[in-house]
């Protein structure tokens, strides 16, 4: 490895770390040593990281329709983001841009941290979820195949509970000529 690509990757990990990801996804990420990796988290954030296993699919930590709501619009803009390639590869410069995006559009409490983010990368790469269109509001929802939610589109389901009625595709006009 040459000089410039260890910085690069060193970089890489600490804008990884700066985001409060977890040691095994920066080190998958970067091929930076967990003992380095964990030396940063320390001088970082001042406290040990964290330790635990990833999720190994990620649908089972979407609990609640709200949960996947959040988890659909992450994974819009990240498929946004990476285009096409998102299903061969983890991007994880496209994970990184996505999930900032997705902190300027929910700002208070996001509901998917970093890590969330990766494992629905990760899941959209491998096949346990997938984006659908609703074919009543037309917007992308998140299907994962672990979850315990039916996989229909939770914003339909949600504006159905608060007393709204069912959303119909809108009709569009054919042009005048």
């Amino acid at each position: 490895m040459s000089v410039l690509g260890d910085l690069e990757r060193l970089e890489l990990a600490v804008s990884l770390l700066r985001r409060k990801a977890r040691v095994s996804i920066v080190h998958h990420e970067t091929g930076v040593s967990r003992a380095k990796l964990r030396t940063l988290h320390r001088e970082l954030h001042g406290r040990s990281a964290p330790s635990g296993q990833i999720p190994m699919i990620g649908g089972a930590t979407i609990q609640t329709r709200t949960q996947q709501v959040h988890a659909g619009l992450f994974a819009a803009l990240y498929a946004r983001y990476g285009g096409p390639s998102t299903t061969r590869q983890i991007d994880i410069r496209a994970v990184m841009a996505a999930h900032d995006l997705y902190r300027t559009m929910v700002p208070r409490e996001p509901t998917v941290d970093f890590n969330t983010a990766w494992v629905i990368a990760r899941d959209l790469r491998v096949g346990t979820a997938e984006l659908r269109t609703c074919s009543a509001c037309e917007l992308q929802y998140l299907v994962a195949s672990a979850s315990r939610l039916a996989p229909t589109c939770p914003l339909c389901v949600l504006h159905a509970r608060r007393g709204g009625q069912a959303v119909s595709p809108p009709v569009v006009a054919a042009p005048s000529s």
